[in-house]
């Protein structure tokens, strides 16, 4: 069963896009790609995180999802792979209809990114709309490929800025396996881009949460005689996932749950 949020009310929607009809990018074109995208965490989490922005009316009407990965795949393809992670709703369909695929050799191919911006931009003017859309990268990928990709973006894909169009590119954490491999990551995405183009995200921000808790327990006296081996039969860690590694050894390698 896919995990989704809770389904919003109708008054919640209102709220939600009550501040959006004076944003400017709300009424402009919107590419949205996804790099790395026949992926674990592309099909688990980018995807279905992007049809709760569609069904809650958080992306523009002239949105264009593309996939970008290494796999040989059609579009029917990619489509029917992300379906088995959303949710049954009447709006997937339409939702899928946006969802378009390249293939390519590698995430630092020059060939296969000049393919992929080449097949972006026709598809943006084919959408006969007279304004630029915008594109926002989302690297589904392991970090030690972040720099490639980056790179390549720069140069073969970015939005049109001189007709006003912005590029931004959104990394999830893990930013490098350890201090030396941060800073060899930050160095490439830095000379790259500007600030305005990057966001760094940390989906696991329950670690801070857990974190806080050692904080709380030393720090109030009253814990002192509560929270100690006297009391505390055993402390339980529970994964909510309802799945394993499942393809994802590579990765866990060098990072992931039990590094973090």
């Amino acid at each position: 069963t896919p995990l989704s949020p809770p389904p919003l009310h109708s008054d919640q929607r209102k709220m939600a896009n009550v501040n959006l009809k004076d944003e400017k990018w709300i009424n402009e074109g919107l590419s949205v790609i996804v790099i790395g995208a026949s992926g674990d965490l592309a099909k688990k989490k980018t995807y279905p995180s992007l049809f709760q922005l569609y069904k809650m009316k958080l992306l523009p009407e002239s949105t264009i999802i593309w996939g970008y990965a290494r796999s040989a795949m059609t579009n029917d393809e990619l489509r029917q792979k992300i379906k088995e992670y959303l949710p049954a709703d009447k709006e997937v369909s339409s939702f899928l209809s946006l969802c378009m695929y390249k293939k390519g050799k590698g995430y630092g191919d020059a060939s296969s990114f000049e393919d992929l911006g080449r097949s972006i931009t026709e598809l943006e003017r084919k959408s006969g709309k007279k304004f630029a859309f915008n594109r926002m990268f989302y690297l589904a990928i392991p970090p030690n490929v972040f720099g490639d990709a980056a790179v390549m973006i720069k140069v073969l894909a970015m939005a049109d800025e001189k007709e006003g169009a912005w590029t931004r590119i959104v990394i999830e954490k893990p930013f490098g396996r350890d201090t030396e491999s941060f800073n060899e990551l930050n160095s490439v995405l830095s000379k790259t881009f500007s600030e305005s183009h990057l966001f760094r995200i940390d989906h696991y921000l329950g670690k801070e949460m857990v974190q806080n808790l050692e904080m709380l327990r030393f720090g109030n006296r009253f814990f002192e005689r509560l929270w100690s081996h006297n009391d505390i039969q055993s402390v339980i860690l529970t994964f909510k996932e309802p799945f394993g590694t499942e393809g994802r050894g590579g990765y866990f390698d060098k990072f992931g749950i039990i590094r973090d």
